[in-house]
């Protein structure tokens, strides 16, 4: 016989019949001692001796078939034993399509599936989402409390429905004035790098800038030809954008070495913008870069740092330091001397853009997730990772108002705010990121006096060290005992320091009222 034309193998015939259903059921019911889908050729196994498979790969009989086997069986023969064994092949595999699989539906009635669909649409609030329960909206009150919510009897906490993935951790344009509502900082279109320059024939310089410390950032300029319509663009201090029309050669070489000067000058900016006499901020400031390095690394905890330091870049206080200045010690500034040399208007607004779209962007989108899945976890090990970080974050919306306050009183501006939209932001920002917090504190109050971490029912909210509690007894201390917290709380000066972080530290906390139009200076 020729083993060649004769050779028929398992993989073979289940192929032909189409259903590897066949193959994995042949091989639990004959081959239970081995992991392999079909046994070695070297090896003779039950199997191949149950279906007539010799080592070969021969067919030496077919089920059903009681004539010994003979090796000199005719072609025809062979050909007859695998047509059969194939036709008994695929009549297992139409019984077993045969069989309807009937999928039980996850809605119960036609109104849960109109109820679901109606919370998919306006969001589930905070609390069933950290609690992981079914979120009923109120049909007749879509905005009011859901029927979760409605039935409590006793409530600690308003029934929100905030995303804290949506919150916006700095500004993102200058909605005052002309240029910066045509010529945007984030989006595809940022900073005009889309736009094709008409670049001069002169050769790149390396203009050297610093900001709150002697750490220079390095970035490659050249030289262009504005458009006409650009000549008559002004900046936020009264220059011509385009009066030096010099710009960053290259975007991506610039963002790697934005990010170089971000990771070489973090302790300097934390010096910088922090009070050593402000315990409680550089407490917890301390505490955050001590987890971001120890006991072992925390890659949070240092990206939400570093998230606070780069939104200090957007603050201003840029000045050249280098010998290529491109002419920008001829800047005047139309409210008050500076002792400074200013950097290029145009390449200043794309510093921003770069720092806005390139660095912040991924740093908001990266803590903002990863701050969420820490709360709706619901792991106690958590809480004082997320109290750092959430303290954090709220100290970067304080700084940020700060300098909007000061960026009005600087230009005489009658109000206190220019940038209204951009303090909304602020304001939802805070909230969200609050009520957040509050919930996951589970309904105690930490920060109370009455507070006893030595009781079981502190560890259902947190399990922390000896340390940690120590040092959140100190921060319980300096907040009960701070007159200008207190003074502060039921105001609208967003500017003043604790506005922001002191709603943490609120036993029965709710969303504050805040003014949404202009207050007066």
């Amino acid at each position: 016989m020729n083993d060649t034309n004769d050779d028929i193998s398992l993989l073979a015939v289940v192929e032909n019949a189409g259903c590897h259903d066949t193959m994995a059921f042949l091989h639990h019911s004959h081959s239970s001692e081995t992991t392999r889908a079909f046994p070695e050729r070297s090896s003779s196994s039950a199997l191949d001796h149950s279906l007539g498979i010799n080592a070969n790969g021969l067919v030496l009989r077919a089920p059903g078939q009681d004539f010994p086997p003979s090796t000199n069986r005719t072609a025809g023969d062979q050909n007859k034993l695998q047509r059969q064994l194939h036709h008994s092949t695929l009549n297992y595999c139409q019984e077993k399509d045969t069989t309807k699989v009937i999928k039980q539906s996850r809605y119960k009635s036609k109104s849960d599936r109109i109820e679901s669909s109606l919370t998919r649409t306006i969001g589930s609030c905070i609390r069933c989402t950290t609690q992981h329960i079914k979120c009923s909206p109120n049909t007749t009150n879509l905005v009011g409390p859901c029927l979760s919510c409605a039935s409590l009897t006793i409530r600690t906490m308003p029934c929100l429905r905030y995303r804290i993935t949506h919150s916006n951790l700095y500004r993102t344009a200058f909605y005052h004035y002309q240029f910066f509502k045509n010529h945007l900082m984030v989006g595809p279109k940022y900073g005009d790098f889309h736009i094709q320059r008409n670049w001069t024939q002169n050769d790149i310089r390396v203009l050297e800038v610093a900001q709150d410390s002697n750490v220079v950032l390095r970035l490659v300029v050249r030289e262009f030809v504005p458009s006409f319509e650009e000549f008559g663009s002004d900046d936020t201090r009264g220059n011509k954008m385009y009066g030096i029309p010099w710009a960053i050669a290259d975007p991506e070489e610039a963002t790697k070495e934005v990010n170089r000067y971000l990771d070489r000058c973090i302790g300097n900016y934390l010096d910088a913008n922090l009070d050593y006499s402000d315990h409680l901020v550089w407490g917890i400031f301390l505490w955050a870069v001590r987890l971001s390095v120890f006991p072992q690394p925390n890659k949070f905890l240092s990206d939400v740092i570093r998230l606070w330091v780069a939104s200090r870049f957007l603050e201003g206080r840029w000045r050249c330091v280098g010998l290529n200045t491109l002419g920008a010690e001829n800047l005047s500034h139309r409210y008050g001397k500076e002792e400074i040399v200013q950097v290029p208007p145009f390449v200043n607004y794309q510093m921003a853009a770069v720092f806005t779209q390139r660095i912040l962007e991924p740093l908001r989108v990266t803590v903002l997730s990863q701050l969420q899945r820490l709360i709706l976890s619901n792991r106690k090990e958590n809480w004082f990772t997320i109290t750092l970080s959430v303290f954090i974050l709220l100290h970067n919306y304080e700084q940020q108002c700060r300098f909007h306050r000061d960026f009005a009183r600087r230009r005489d501006f009658p109000v206190r705010f220019v940038e209204m939209p951009v303090i909304n932001a602020i304001h939802s920002g805070a909230k969200t990121i609050l009520a957040y917090f509050h919930y996951a504190c589970k309904g105690q109050r930490p920060f109370s006096p009455e507070h006893d971490w030595s009781k079981d029912e502190a560890n259902d909210m947190a399990h922390l060290d000896r340390d940690q509690i120590a040092f959140v007894k100190k921060c319980r201390h300096l907040t009960q005992n701070n007159v200008h917290l207190q003074t502060v709380r039921d105001g609208h000066d967003y500017e003043e320091r604790y506005w922001f972080v002191g709603q943490l530290f609120e036993a029965n906390w709710v969303p504050k009222e805040t003014k949404e139009c202009s207050l007066l200076a």
